[in-house]
């Protein structure tokens, strides 16, 4: 009897834990706190068995921790088959939202992009307004190991330019070099043959030039 008792207790605690530790991944889709784990699971409890939406993050955009990689990809799909593509169900149709930053479009419209029920009326996605300024977003993930995603707007075409800098200011990675159209833009960046540390991402657009830091920790 004692041994069943501690098996329950353990169990319960596995599950426990189970919810708690992907209760961060709420924080890593836009306005994801509207519908919490709802978002991804069947229950709104969390745990448990996949909607839609949490089989395709499952299966296609967690990184190598276990984080979601929201990205202009991840926004254009559509799980739940409902007509309306991820971003549009909450409010960041051109994926350019990145975890830390304030919450893209109107709360009172996001929908669940894994329930085929909830979703947005026709005229509620549209309005959404392309940039109007220049823009370098900090890296998500940050720290990173080996993968992490740079999003950046341009409210108007032109020469772009981003690259990567060591410390001491040594171009080490160029990822952009070329003419590029006005929006919302992301791009992934993959540090092969490079060192833990402290890197530098830079951009270059016309006559916007904006650096950041990041961290690389293998």
């Amino acid at each position: 009897m004692k041994n069943r008792i501690i098996y329950i207790a353990a169990l319960v605690l596995l599950i426990a834990i189970d919810i708690s530790a992907m209760d961060f991944r709420v924080n890593q889709i836009p306005n994801g706190g509207k519908f919490g784990c709802a978002n991804c699971h069947v229950s709104p409890a969390g745990g448990g068995a996949r909607n839609s939406f949490g089989q395709m993050v499952e299966s296609k955009y967690l990184d190598f921790n276990g984080n979601v990689k929201w990205s202009a990809a991840m926004a254009a799909e559509d799980p739940d088959g409902d007509g309306f593509t991820n971003g549009q169900e909450l409010q960041d149709p051109t994926g350019a939202w990145g975890a830390g930053d304030k919450a893209p479009g109107t709360a009172s419209l996001v929908t669940n992009p894994g329930d085929r029920n909830s979703k947005p009326a026709g005229t509620d996605v549209e309005g959404i307004e392309l940039p109007t300024t220049y823009s370098l977003a900090q890296n998500y993930p940050n720290p990173f190991n080996p993968t992490t995603q740079i999003n950046f707007t341009l409210p108007v075409s032109g020469k772009v330019v981003l690259e990567i800098f060591d410390i001491t200011g040594k171009s080490v990675a160029t990822l952009i070099d070329s003419e590029m159209q006005s929006g919302i833009h992301s791009v992934e960046f993959t540090a092969v043959g490079l060192s833990s540390g402290i890197y530098l991402y830079r951009i270059k657009a016309n006559q916007f030039i904006s650096t950041r830091k990041f961290v690389l920790m293998k």
